[in-house]
């Protein structure tokens, strides 16, 4: 069990030594991802006898989530699948910096994708606020290698925390050097990095950043929100930075159809915020709270569907306090 104080980002670390992400590389570069699949059960089964919180607070969740949607309680071994599915995210992202997903295993809908496109074909970037739901490595991964439906090559620049993702990150950049490429720490952001992003927004590309979980060096600085059915605390951080760099804004997802099979084809939703953050200081904390909770509502449609492609393995409904000796 982690110490008190330790937050995911430390246990997840632990939990997966190197050594089992060098064994998920090896299996699938022998075995492939339908092959990868069937051995990475005993490998997970491990982790997850001996993780007791990432048991209690997956079995939680889950059971917000049928409470909220009013469907049956989760099953005893839903807690076992919902690790599975983080695992098989791993192997996404294998998959994706493989060059082993194509955009053909990429479902659009009739959201506000059409927009997002007509703005970059013009050369205007974008704020992409995405999720710990599903997996959007996938986007970074086709646009840098140019599998899109833009007829133009755009950069995607993606804001971190590298923190507790040291091991992966070093993993993935063993297959693809390019993965580690335009990340910017989310630890580094000043007014020089605010006016390179206003630049680089400019310039046609795409700035992605995480809008669920509460920074380690900025606890405090969150709205509470409703969520599931009680209040949730968000961090500002994504969208204070979305008001300042005055681009449009979309909240996108990329989640498999199945939740447990990792050779799912992807939905990608994309919808544009209509939350209007632009004017006066004074005004803008109200503004954002507003386009927090659009965010949120967006975010329980999804999981009401996709339940183990959450992948926040803490409790979410804690006390502010709780979170800052979490960090």
């Amino acid at each position: 069990m982690a110490k008190k104080g330790a937050s995911w980002r430390d246990e997840r670390e632990k939990a997966a030594g190197f050594w089992q992400m060098r064994f998920m590389l090896g299996a699938y570069k022998l075995l492939g991802a339908k092959g990868l699949r069937l051995v990475l059960y005993p490998v997970v089964f491990c982790f997850y006898a001996f993780a007791p919180r990432a048991r209690a607070f997956s079995r939680g969740f889950l059971r917000r989530v049928a409470a909220f949607n009013g469907k049956p309680k989760p099953r005893p071994l839903d807690p076992f699948r919902h690790i599975v599915s983080f695992a098989f995210s791993m192997i996404e992202k294998i998959a994706a910096w493989s060059g082993d997903i194509a955009l053909d295993n990429v479902r659009f809908h009739d959201d506000d994708v059409g927009a997002l496109i007509a703005g970059l074909e013009a050369g205007k970037g974008a704020v992409i606020i995405c999720s710990h739901v599903g997996n959007m490595e996938i986007l970074r991964a086709l646009a840098t290698g140019n599998e899109t439906r833009v007829s133009r090559k755009f950069a995607v620049t993606s804001i971190v925390d590298f923190s507790g993702t040291a091991k992966f990150n070093r993993l993935i950049e063993e297959i693809n050097p390019e993965s580690m490429t335009r990340l910017v720490s989310a630890r580094d952001i000043g007014v020089d990095t605010v006016l390179d992003f206003k630049a680089r927004l400019d310039a046609g590309e795409l700035l992605v950043i995480a809008g669920d979980r509460v920074s380690p060096t900025s606890p405090g600085k969150t709205v509470s929100v409703p969520f599931l059915g009680a209040p949730a605390e968000f961090p500002q951080g994504a969208f204070v930075l979305a008001s300042l760099l005055e681009s449009p804004v979309y909240f996108m997802f990329a989640v498999r159809e199945d939740d447990r099979d990792p050779l799912s084809r992807y939905d990608f939703c994309v919808f544009r915020a209509t939350a209007d953050v632009s004017g006066p200081r004074g005004e803008r904390k109200r503004k954002i709270a507003a386009m927090i909770g659009e965010y949120v509502g967006h975010i329980e449609r999804l999981i009401g569907e996709h339940p183990l492609q959450w992948y926040n393995f803490y409790d979410f409904w804690r006390s502010n306090d709780t979170k800052k000796e979490r960090a």
